[in-house]
């Protein structure tokens, strides 16, 4: 006997929206056999990178991923460095900046046994006619990535339609 259970409430709950500014968001494109050598030039730097946000997905041919990086703007002349450190060791990659965005993220206590959170979320900007650069979802976070100076507008849409703690 198998029992599933769905939670559901009027308007999702959430823990609050919580913004990044003064970010660049890196799209690396790279065959899937370089990865393990790009790991190695990432892991061995030592300028002290730290990313807000990282994805990976393959493109729809399986011939090459795209890796996102997010990371304070402060990091981005490191992260040139490392990108043609790549290059340097043959690593065939492509490399797409864009710079300055802004993140938007948000947590919440049942998103992982209900649906459509994302898409409450993702609908509602689009509706709105919101630019998004870039998405990732986990069980319990969604994380919005937009162009600058659009992150105060998200946050007040995405607050009508989700429940937020008195912040």
């Amino acid at each position: 006997m198998e029992t599933i259970a769905v939670y559901w409430e009027n308007k999702a709950k959430t823990y609050g929206f919580q913004v990044e500014r003064d970010l660049s968001l890196f799209q690396i494109s790279v065959a899937p056999f370089e990865m393990a050598e790009l790991g190695s030039t990432l892991f061995n730097d030592t300028s002290g990178i730290r990313f807000s946000w990282v994805l990976a997905q393959s493109t729809g041919d399986h011939q090459r991923l795209k890796i996102y990086l997010l990371l304070n703007q402060e990091w981005a002349p490191s992260m040139q460095g490392i990108v043609e450190r790549a290059r340097e060791n043959d690593i065939d990659l492509n490399l797409q900046t864009t710079s300055p965005v802004e993140l938007i993220y948000f947590h919440g206590p049942h998103f992982g046994d209900r649906y459509g959170i994302a898409d409450t979320a993702l609908g509602t900007l689009r509706r709105k006619g919101l630019p998004i650069i870039a998405t990732g979802c986990t069980g319990a976070s969604v994380y919005i990535i937009a162009p600058e100076k659009q992150s105060a507008e998200i946050k007040q849409i995405l607050s009508g339609v989700f429940d937020t703690p008195n912040e």
